[in-house]
């Protein structure tokens, strides 16, 4: 799912993109749409009843923060066998088991995720795309004595700037201290 345009990025600049910078400008896009997309550490996309795989530590599993944003799951499998719903619950980010089963690998059918990418999204990406145009090659040296003119290859753009990281960090996984106390049991 495309987060910003071509479209997008001509507004922003207030005035038509020529044909000859058009593809330039997408490959733009597209980089800096990989750069949020990873520094998030989420695509920003709606699962529906998607399956995925987790080992199980003792008799809870904790769920990975990709998984989180609307998270609704709608069962859960262990080892290839479906649990009952009244066998398994889910608190916060822990999917905990009734049975104190304690290795093998827990299956869960869910839907998570974004209904729609954050308007964010489209600013920070098309301003970046900006700034990387603006850094395009040009004239760094000028003389008037002789007259002298260089030029410099285009600069690369290694990553996201810091106001782009500033404006996602809400979106953006942090680390966190463990809590070494869990309850004996959900249930």
């Amino acid at each position: 799912m495309p987060i910003a345009s071509l479209e997008d990025v001509a507004a922003r600049l207030g005035r038509t993109l020529e044909a000859d910078e058009q593809t330039r400008v997408q490959a733009f896009i597209e980089d800096a749409t990989a750069l949020v997309l990873d520094w998030c550490q989420t695509d920003f996309e709606q699962h529906q009843d998607e399956t995925f795989t987790l080992p199980l530590l003792g008799s809870e599993v904790e769920i990975p923060p990709r998984y989180l944003p609307g998270l609704k799951v709608s069962a859960v499998e262990l080892d290839g066998y479906e649990l009952a719903a009244e066998d398994w619950k889910l608190v916060g980010r822990v999917l905990f088991l009734r049975y104190g089963i304690t290795v093998g690998t827990v299956t869960i059918t869910a839907s998570w995720g974004w209904p729609a990418p954050p308007p964010v999204l489209k600013q920070v990406i098309c301003a970046e795309v900006i700034r990387w145009i603006a850094v395009s090659p040009g004239t760094v040296l000028e003389k008037t004595g002789e007259l002298e003119v260089q030029y410099t290859p285009a600069a690369n753009h290694p990553g996201l700037s810091q106001s782009a990281k500033d404006s996602l960090k809400r979106f953006r996984k942090r680390a966190r201290s463990l809590d070494l106390w869990r309850p004996v049991t959900p249930f």
